[in-house]
């Protein structure tokens, strides 16, 4: 069931961006006055569609179908993506039938260099304009919900957080000379902002001010090796309750329920999940006192661990601190949102910087659709609002991805048309031809290695 539902979430999140991105191409030559024969969702052979000429039918086309200046839209056998074709235009379908034939005023190739940047152009820019609008949407709605906290309540032992130089207690107050107001804030300045350079965090530590130098290389490898997570960190405001009791072990036997919030053990004020895991573990076969709050009222109770140091229940963290909601008008959910959108746009290109340059390890860095159905899954199940963020963001890396100047990407389609414009006519068949096949080369290539780190992660 786990692997139905983690398919489901792929074919939609894929379903989503790629339809957007080839809708973009697709709007942009009919703009331009530009045949588009195709308009598919999903790839390979024709399920169903429909056209103008022979209305909704299932199954292939004839081979001699010709529509004119009618799109035959389809559903297509593979969920997977989708595409447009374009008359004139020698893309994945290496169909060059039309290239014999003198250019046609209705085809990609007639057409002047701007109208074809555009074309090729606009899969990106329409990628770009649905993460804007699901930025801007969210924020518009939902405002910002942020934890009204920069102290450190617990660090893990030999985590992210303990490396860098934290303590329990540490108050976070700048980092890079920003102002930190919130633990969004703290976030956000160790991940993606000021990704790759050193840190220069100054916190307040039992009253006294320090400053804490972080390595950008550490910190950068371990995000990497933790996808993107920061480990280690508790901050002020986190209670631990208990998600699930076992009624025949310890802590059934002792009268703990689901819902009781475990507020000390042993005296040690509880405040993070595997603060209270270390500790029971430290204690197996010894008794430990437990204060917890159950509704209203405070009680104590004395357990004790058995011999695998477990007292039979589930855990969870639980924020209980100060919230703030910020609320925006719909003109400052548009600048909100576009910052949103630029952020993860300079993220993600610092990132690539990274991985070019060989500061973060390639294997550990890339994911392919096994990651990337994993990382859709685990958004829908925080619910609407963060796979929202999830479609958003992979929308952003889609359309900076695209844009870059490989073959058979759009970025490598806009070379060939700027090449064009230069020296004023079109390149030969054979040499696009050629582009594309190198281009689809090295994407098979590149999809062997990100299924091969995904199967080995």
């Amino acid at each position: 069931m786990e692997f139905l539902l983690t398919l489901l979430y792929f074919v939609i999140v894929i379903s989503i961006l790629v339809t957007v991105h080839e809708w973009g191409h697709f709007m942009a030559a009919r703009l331009t006055g530009t045949r588009a024969e195709v308009f598919s969702i999903g790839m390979g052979n024709r399920v169903c569609g429909w056209n103008a000429i022979t209305g909704f039918s299932f199954g292939q086309l004839p081979e001699d179908w010709d529509g004119g200046d009618h799109t035959d839209y389809r559903l297509s056998m593979l969920p997977f993506g989708g595409y447009v074709k374009i008359s004139g235009m020698i893309d994945e379908s290496m169909d060059t039938e039309q290239m014999n034939l003198p250019p046609q005023p209705y085809e990609f190739r007639s057409k002047g260099m701007f109208a074809k940047l555009f074309i090729m152009s606009a899969g990106v820019i329409m990628n770009v304009i649905l993460a804007l609008v699901i930025y801007v949407g969210l924020t518009a709605t939902k405002g910002k919900t942020v934890a009204e906290t920069t102290t450190i309540a617990h660090i893990e032992k030999n985590s992210l957080a303990e490396k860098m130089g934290f303590a329990n207690g540490d108050k976070i107050l700048t980092i890079q000379s920003e102002r930190m107001n919130s633990w969004s804030d703290i976030m956000q300045a160790i991940t993606t902002k000021h990704l790759g350079e050193d840190r220069i965090i100054s916190i307040e530590r039992a009253g006294q001010a320090m400053t804490l130098t972080v390595s950008g290389t550490m910190l950068t490898d371990s995000l990497t090796a933790s996808q993107g997570y920061v480990r280690g960190f508790t901050p002020a405001g986190f209670a631990v309750m208990l998600a699930a009791v076992e009624t025949l072990n310890p802590a059934g036997r002792a009268g703990l329920q689901a819902g009781d919030t475990i507020l000390a053990l042993n005296g040690q004020r509880m405040v993070a999940a595997q603060q209270f895991i270390e500790t029971i573990q430290a204690s197996k076969g010894k008794q430990v006192v437990i204060d917890y709050k159950r509704s209203n009222s405070v009680q104590q109770v004395s357990v004790t661990p058995n011999d695998e140091g477990r007292l039979g229940v589930q855990i969870v963290s639980v924020y209980v601190g100060p919230l703030r909601t910020e609320r925006y008008s719909f003109g400052e959910s548009i600048v909100k949102g576009t910052e949103d959108a630029m952020n993860s746009i300079t993220g993600y290109i610092a990132g690539l910087k990274l991985l070019v340059s060989g500061k973060v390890p390639l294997k550990q860095s890339v994911g392919g659709p096994i990651q990337i159905a994993k990382m859709s899954r685990q958004a829908a199940e925080t619910g609407m609002e963060g796979f929202l963020r999830f479609l958003a963001l992979f929308s952003i890396i889609l359309a900076v991805m695209n844009i870059m100047p490989i073959p058979a990407f759009d970025g490598g389609h806009i070379v060939i048309v700027l090449i064009e414009g230069a020296i004023r006519r079109e390149l030969p068949t054979k040499v696009k031809i050629g582009i594309q096949q190198v281009g689809l080369l090295l994407f098979l290539v590149v999809m062997v290695f990100v299924f091969y780190a995904d199967l080995t992660r």
